[in-house]
């Protein structure tokens, strides 16, 4: 089944199309077959003047694929600070996994804006992780910074029983550690389990239309994965950027 031509146009960025396609009134808030829509896909893709044109259009900013992935989402996850002051302006809601994503790719200045706009610097997603904890593991030392900074409790577990002092001593982040434990972080074995969550979302694509066409045909839910699934997952997964 083909996916919806506005969605189509909105991920290939294409202006031209998209105006056409909303002087026929289309359905602004279709989705394809993961949920996605054109609002979502084009945030993905960092086209923001086709998310300008669906916005003033009408589109729902708030929008989530079946995984939970929003357009504020995609925005955080890529930095995109320029689309995040847009969405904000328009009213979008302030998500807790907008923080989590923007700390667990490092990018700070998209961690500022969500903190300044309310986000909650503890959020915990399914499996318990925190901005924290994800900022840490990859070694991302000014999140970490500005987290504890801005008062985030260093002290919080997972689902493994771990804490964010736990992952960076565990990933070799010797600075971050340090920072955390001048924070009041204590240093604490790992004790293994043989089940454990997954320490950090596996990076999933889904279907933008129901073809079996290409990987430029998915939208990467990376963000949300570990909320829905409820099987069993080891530290280590893989991302596929």
């Amino acid at each position: 089944m083909d996916q919806p031509a506005l969605i189509l146009a909105a991920k290939l960025g294409d202006i031209s199309e998209v105006t056409k396609l909303l002087k026929s009134k289309p359905d602004l808030n279709e989705s394809n077959s993961s949920g996605a829509t054109a609002l979502i896909v084009a945030a993905e893709k960092n086209h923001f003047e086709i998310i300008k044109l669906l916005a003033e259009a009408g589109a729902d900013l708030n929008s989530e694929t079946k995984m939970g992935g929003t357009a504020l989402n995609k925005a955080a996850e890529n930095g995109n600070i320029e689309m995040m002051q847009f969405l904000f302006k328009k009213g979008v809601e302030v998500g807790d996994l907008a923080l989590i994503v923007a700390a667990r790719s490092g990018n700070i200045e998209a961690v500022k804006l969500l903190v300044e706009k309310g986000a909650n610097v503890d959020a915990q997603q399914r499996w318990g992780h925190t901005a924290l904890m994800l900022a840490a593991k990859n070694g991302h030392y000014e999140v970490v910074k500005f987290l504890i900074s801005e008062g985030a409790k260093v002290k919080l577990r997972d689902k493994n029983d771990d804490t964010a002092m736990m992952i960076a001593t565990e990933n070799d982040q010797e600075d971050i550690a340090i920072l955390l434990k001048r924070a009041g972080a204590v240093t604490e074995k790992k004790i293994k389990k043989e089940k454990p969550a997954p320490i950090e979302p596996e990076d999933i694509d889904d279907d933008t239309d129901d073809t079996d066409d290409t990987d430029d045909d998915m939208i990467d839910d990376s963000d949300v994965d570990d909320l829905v699934s409820d099987d069993d997952a080891p530290d280590e997964l893989e991302l596929d950027d």
